[in-house]
């Protein structure tokens, strides 16, 4: 399977750009990101060993090759390694954040008509001293790659004293895809709102529900996860003995803290869009129920109105037919 490799050029100072196969060959580049963007092929084609192979480099558990781990909605976990004065020299880092995409009519055909589709992302980085930080990338959004190359080519350069340095744009581009997959959803909810049927389309209404929840869910897990990895940067900053002064401590741990409160108000926008379609359920079953109501009151009003009439018809038709025969 073909992977992408973003590698910096110390001398140059720039990002280069090129293909890699992660099985056949072992990435060299000291500072990268590897891009595997096919999800599907890691998680239900890709064997367990082949998994493990893939992993294998950024020093991570096996655990995270299991199927068990391919099917989690989020994780996060660390290895640390220290040298003989208690400094960290090397950290591996793994975690996991899902986003689901509502498929538009118009774009059916650019996602095999498929009406919704999932992003399993999951992040394996490796980071050592002196100067070795890589970061895998395991289906990845192809637009989540190209954003941040642009981004790396207008600022290069990146403190590689700070294990969590790459990790920061990545978190960004998580947060953009979650920030568009719930608009998605909205927006959708929005269309149905605007549009109400007399007949109302129940089928429809679950499944949107059911992206709603699902969306819910996994941004509830990924602040978890970045919650352990705030937390976790502490951690690193206090293990650090030399090459990060306090002031850029302080603005690394700020903007992560940023990230997170996007990442909390993308939740509760999947709440609230995932309220209002529970109202829109209700509603739907109520006016069904009102018409249906007013549909018996129709027929019972009918009954009594014209009911009385025919049986009086009726008996009139029977007295006379007696008469008659009686007269013969």
């Amino acid at each position: 399977m073909t992977s992408t490799v973003l590698s910096y050029d110390a001398k140059a100072k720039i990002w280069r750009l090129k293909p890699i196969n992660l099985v056949e060959t072992l990435v060299q580049d000291q500072v990268c990101f590897i891009f595997l963007e096919n999800g599907d092929w890691f998680k239900n084609r890709c064997t367990e060993a082949t998994r493990r192979k893939i992993l294998e480099p950024f020093q991570v558990p096996d655990i995270l090759s299991s199927k068990l781990c391919t099917e989690l909605n989020g994780y996060f976990g660390c290895r640390s390694s220290l040298g003989d004065e208690g400094n960290l020299i090397g950290i591996s880092t793994w975690f996991r954040i899902l986003t689901k995409r509502v498929v538009e009519p118009g774009e059916k055909k650019l996602y095999s008509g498929e009406a919704y589709l999932w992003y399993e992302m999951a992040f394996f980085a490796l980071w050592s001293t002196p100067g070795t930080a890589r970061v895998l990338c395991i289906g990845t959004p192809s637009e989540m790659r190209v954003r941040i190359e642009q981004k790396l080519q207008t600022r290069p350069a990146i403190n590689l004293n700070d294990p969590f340095a790459m990790l920061r744009p990545i978190l960004d581009e998580v947060v953009r895809a979650c920030d568009d997959d719930t608009w998605r959803a909205a927006k959708t909810v929005r269309r149905v709102e605007k549009k109400r049927k007399v007949r109302p389309d129940f089928e429809e209404l679950h499944d949107l529900a059911r992206h709603a929840r699902h969306l819910v869910e996994i941004e509830t897990v990924a602040i978890e996860t970045m919650e352990r990895m705030i937390i976790q940067q502490n951690v690193n900053f206090e293990l650090l003995q030399t090459g990060l002064d306090k002031t850029y401590q302080i603005q690394a741990g700020e903007y992560m803290a940023f990230q997170l409160q996007m990442m909390k108000s993308l939740r509760s926008r999947a709440q609230a869009t995932l309220d209002r379609l529970n109202g829109e359920v209700a509603l739907a079953y109520n006016t069904l129920a009102s018409m249906d109501n007013r549909i018996m009151k129709s027929v019972t009003i009918l009954a009594m109105v014209f009911l009385p009439a025919t049986f009086v018809a009726m008996s009139e038709s029977k007295t006379q037919t007696q008469t008659q025969t009686q007269t013969v």
